[in-house]
């Protein structure tokens, strides 16, 4: 009976013992369950606040002052231009919006800009030529003459100035091939081509058909030979070959032709001594012509006799 005892003893014991880990195993998960709420919460709070923080965000931006890129100068004449309009906050951030939107503008010009340079760079590759001379030799290497032209002790600026001759020159450069060679057989002789003459003679028979001048040349040439145009050298004696065989005193001493037909004194006759005076100073006027003007002028004299007549 007593081990009985005993027996029931430990199996309440082990009951008691297993009924109280089950209780820590409830009590573990509704601390776990308890958790998760409260992180589902605490997540359901940080979402809300980083939603409040970007709207708060988007709303400063909207209301924010121009960016520091604009110059206090700028701002004061965008609200100076703005104060003599009505609604001028809205002038005023309509303004500035328009000044940021070229600023992006240009910002991104710039990007590419550098994007664009260093593309290019990237892709440049630098070519060396193998065939260059060095002009720098070391102090234990033997230098020989390769290109027979003697060996010199050139240095500094004058040995590379003539390296660059002789690397520039038109006789050491390699050919390229674009003319091909001229053979002597299918060379024309020169016997066979037009003379100068002929040339000339076909000119005249192209001019001869066609009698409109060609260009300004040949135009300029035709009213030379028409008397339109000054010959050269320019001579002003050009068109009065005629008083080429006229003594000089007949242009200069007129006063011979006023004897007659003309009185010896009073107005008329200082009149025509005038005239004649301005007849012998001009060069451009045969004698025929001056001997006309004076004929014409006695004419009309004598034709007004009467009123001579009256005047003395």
């Amino acid at each position: 009976t007593e081990e009985k005892k005993e027996e029931k003893k430990g199996k309440q014991g082990l009951l008691e013992l297993l009924g109280a880990m089950k209780v820590d195993t409830t009590t573990k998960t509704k601390l776990k369950s308890l958790r998760k709420g409260l992180s589902g919460q605490e997540n359901a709070v940080k979402q809300k606040r980083l939603v409040m923080e970007s709207t708060s965000s988007m709303f400063q931006q909207a209301t924010a002052p121009p960016s520091k890129s604009l110059s206090p100068e700028m701002v004061a004449a965008v609200s100076a231009a703005a104060s003599t309009l009505p609604d001028r906050s809205r002038v005023e951030s309509e303004l500035l919006k328009q000044l940021r939107k070229h600023e992006a503008v240009s910002e991104e010009e710039r990007r590419a800009e550098t994007q664009n340079i260093g593309n290019v760079i990237a892709d440049m590759k630098v070519g060396k030529n193998p065939g260059v001379r060095l002009n720098s030799w070391p102090a234990n290497q033997i230098r020989f003459d390769d290109d027979g032209r003697g060996y010199t002790h050139d240095r500094g600026i004058m040995g590379e100035l003539g390296e660059i001759r002789r690397r520039n020159s038109a006789f050491t450069a390699k050919k390229l091939n674009i003319f091909s060679a001229v053979d002597q057989d299918t060379q024309t002789d020169a016997g066979n081509r037009p003379s100068l003459w002929d040339a000339e003679l076909a000119n005249q028979l192209v001019r001869a058909v066609n009698q409109r001048p060609r260009n300004g040349f040949e135009e300029m040439i035709v009213w030379t030979r028409e008397g339109k145009l000054w010959q050269y050298p320019v001579n002003n004696q050009a068109g009065m070959e005629e008083e080429a065989n006229v003594p000089f005193h007949e242009h200069v001493f007129l006063e011979r032709h006023l004897a007659d037909g003309f009185p010896r004194h009073g107005p008329i006759r200082h009149f025509m001594e005038l005239v004649v005076t301005g007849l012998s100073k001009n060069h451009q006027l045969t004698v025929a012509q001056k001997l006309e003007h004076i004929t014409w002028f006695q004419n009309y004299f004598q034709e007004k006799q009467e009123i001579l007549n009256e005047a003395e």
